[in-house]
């Protein structure tokens, strides 16, 4: 059975609060960037005004106004030390259906932030999407070692253990760990669902294991 991807599970959440999390570059992404928060670039946190500037930014982005991605291009190559506008402006490509675009920014993002989790993450759902299935894996496994509160990447790396690289059993971990995070709140029960589905096909691959190798 298909699983939707993060963002087709929780509607309407990545864009906003991804990037906000992510304007200095290296800021924690489930939350607002902290006043003191540390710019890759000048050892300062970005100002209030920045800060606004780019929220408004977002909010028409998310409200699809027609001028607002031109505008967050010509912020983020005005500010180019900040990885939240790069990871917003490569989600905006990739939902346009241009991947060569997103790729791009994803990877300008993880050259910006060395400890940025989500564009690791966005990397790895575009290798999904084109079949490389080992690339997929990587990146989910390096946006959890950047950052291991990134509650999308266990998700992403469970439904790839799931579907693509079949492996149950880290499937299951993947999807109780994104679960313990609190990660399916809006998620309408589904992820629950395939939680148990999981654990009685692990269980009974175990059991029969155990009475194969019985003698």
């Amino acid at each position: 059975m298909l699983r939707p991807g993060w963002t087709d599970l929780n509607p309407g959440v990545v864009l906003l609060v991804l990037a906000l999390g992510a304007l200095t570059g290296c800021a924690t992404v489930r939350n607002s960037p902290p006043a003191g928060a540390a710019s890759a670039a000048t050892g300062e946190g970005p100002s209030p005004e920045l800060q606004a500037t780019y929220a408004a930014l977002l909010s028409r982005l998310k409200s699809s106004d027609p001028t607002a991605l031109n505008d967050l291009e010509k912020f983020s190559a005005a500010h180019p030390d900040l990885a939240g506008p790069l990871l917003n402006l490569g989600l905006a490509r990739a939902r346009a259906g241009d991947e060569a675009a997103a790729r791009d920014y994803y990877e300008r993002a993880t050259k910006v932030c060395s400890r940025c989790g989500p564009a690791w993450n966005e990397l790895g759902v575009l290798a999904r999407q084109q079949g490389r299935f080992a690339d997929a894996e990587q990146a989910y496994l390096r946006a959890i070692e950047l950052q291991p509160d990134h509650a999308p990447a266990y998700y992403n790396l469970a439904v790839l253990y799931e579907l693509y690289i079949p492996r149950p059993e880290l499937a299951l971990a993947n999807y109780e760990r994104y679960l313990q995070m609190g990660g399916a709140a809006g998620a309408n029960g589904d992820v629950e669902k395939w939680v148990a589905d999981l654990r009685r096909r692990v269980g009974g691959t175990a059991k029969t294991a155990r009475t194969e190798g019985t003698t």
